[in-house]
């Protein structure tokens, strides 16, 4: 029986996902990453308006509330761009996860193929083997039939 003709490519799809599937892990803590940051500036946030709020009630100059306000204005800026770097993140791991389980229904489809290949040669070795019992029966009896005579 001839070996599987589509094994060098089953191995390479294997290892080509095998290498995706790396990517995926990888964008996928860059997205868990910026996720941390946020919720790190959210923190940060709401100390601050925590902080302000005594600060008010304290009273505070004119300079000091135009300063507070542009802080406030700064951390809102941080907090649209961890926004953006969650979104683009997440885009990232979405398209490497599509393009790792287009791959590995790939390998899928080839093991599947690789199966019924065994399969097929398993059945063509039993039928060999069959056939080979068969002839040493008949050549059994045929022998056996000549001594009788």
């Amino acid at each position: 029986m001839k070996p599987f003709a589509l094994a060098r490519v089953l191995q390479l799809a294997e290892r080509h996902s095998e290498t995706l599937a790396r990517t995926v892990k990888l964008a996928h803590g860059v997205w868990l990453r910026a996720r941390g940051r946020q919720v790190q500036l959210i923190a940060l946030r709401d100390a601050h308006i925590t902080q302000l709020a005594g600060e008010l009630r304290g009273g505070v100059t004119a300079a000091q509330l135009q300063e507070k306000n542009r802080l406030q204005h700064v951390q809102a800026e941080e907090m649209q761009a961890a926004q953006e770097a969650i979104d683009a993140a997440h885009r990232d791991w979405q398209a490497r996860l599509a393009e790792w389980m287009q791959v590995e229904q790939r390998v899928k489809a080839l093991r599947l193929l690789e199966q019924r290949h065994l399969a097929q040669a398993a059945i063509q070795q039993r039928r060999a083997e069959q056939r080979q019992h068969d002839e040493l029966v008949e050549l059994t009896h045929r022998q056996a039939g000549r001594r009788g005579r």
